[in-house]
């Protein structure tokens, strides 16, 4: 998470990180307008235009990371407008450490950070699957990577030797040498940030698809509905610092995997907003640029059912509470990774259904 000087070099690009940007309409001259300005530390109306996805680091041909340099120069100007105590710092990542529910003796360690209850996860983390786990969640299991959508960027790598102990305290308190995390961007800054910080990490972090991918090859005999259905997948934006298997985001072949053991098809490759292409929740901007935001929600879902989504499948908390009010009203079934499953094994969802529509969440 740091932008390369050294690798921003105009005479050998196109400006393709703000050409190729979905939000955006910049022509390359415009591109490498921005990007000087901002290198020189001069204003420039692209730091209100981000909508803090991240793409742009995938766009750069030369992994220069300008992401990272606009995410710095917007936590400088403060452009973004949003309160020193907005969310996540006035609630999640100040809510104590907290046994969710307590699993078996042994049993898996699962981390809902700090939104546990932006989706329902007590609920949503059950069933067959999860039975025997330990949740825990709170402010100290909070990788703060939701601050870069708040012009807050520092916080996950300041916090993140801090982030890193306090989990490594916990697994060994509960005698287990792994953790899972049920948000990508805690799996991506327990891994990739990690690495890049040279922050040693004593426990293996596993995400939460692996984790559904190795109960169900180990209990076969528990898919008893298989779903012959055809599905989109909301890939989101932290999912662009998951740790690479080749030329692929690694939490992609986890879920290919799951989906051909359950009966689903991917429509992914039928669709325009797909891979690096794919479009963000819009959550950076939900609350400041409310109706851009629902803009950008509309064209993903339409795009996914224009591609013969029967549902939208989401692998992101934060991502499915602030689209999943669009998706009913575009008649496109959003649905939770765990709830998929469940359907899959023949299993209640219970009252949050396959979204939480309607769920009293706090």
């Amino acid at each position: 998470m740091a932008f390369d000087l050294s690798k921003c070099n105009f005479s050998r690009c196109k400006g393709e990180c703000l050409v190729r940007c979905p939000y955006v309409s910049y022509d390359e001259d415009e591109a490498k307008r921005a990007v000087r300005a901002l290198i020189a530390g001069e204003p420039h109306p692209i730091l209100k235009d981000c909508i803090t996805c991240a793409a742009c680091n995938d766009f750069c041909p030369r992994g220069a990371n300008p992401w990272d340099l606009i995410a710095e120069r917007q936590e400088e100007t403060g452009v973004l407008g949003i309160p020193a105590d907005a969310k996540p710092s006035s609630d999640w990542l100040t809510k104590p450490a907290t046994v969710i529910r307590r699993g078996k003796p042994g049993g898996p360690l699962i981390s809902a950070g700090g939104i546990y209850e932006v989706v329902p996860q007590a609920e949503f983390l059950t069933g067959q699957v999860f039975s025997d786990a330990t949740i825990i969640g709170g402010g100290p299991y909070a990788c703060g990577f939701t601050e870069t959508h708040l012009g807050r960027a520092s916080r996950p790598v300041k916090f993140l030797p801090q982030f890193i102990e306090n989990l490594a305290r916990t697994a060994k308190e509960f005698g287990v040498d792994e953790i899972v995390f049920t948000h990508d961007a805690c799996y991506n800054v327990a891994t990739t940030l990690a690495m890049q910080q040279g922050v040693r990490v004593p426990f293996r972090p596993v995400h939460i698809l692996e984790y559904i991918r190795n109960w169900l090859r180990d209990h076969p005999d528990r898919i008893v509905n298989p779903l012959d259905i055809r599905i989109a997948v909301q890939g989101g934006c932290t999912t662009r610092y998951a740790p690479k298997g080749g030329d692929r985001e690694i939490w992609s072949d986890w879920l290919a995997d799951i989906f051909a053991m359950i009966g689903v098809t991917s429509v992914e490759e039928k669709r325009v907003y797909t891979g690096v292409d794919r479009l963000c929740c819009g959550c950076g901007i939900f609350h400041t640029q409310h109706e851009r935001a629902v803009d950008i929600q509309r064209k993903n879902v339409q795009d996914a059912a224009d591609a013969g989504a029967e549902q939208l499948l989401f692998i992101c908390p934060a991502c499915i509470s602030v689209m999943r009010a669009t998706c009913r009203k575009m008649k496109l079934e959003p649905i939770y990774i765990t709830q998929l499953v469940k359907c899959a094994l023949g299993e209640e969802l219970g009252p949050a259904g396959t979204a939480a529509f309607g769920y009293p969440v706090k």
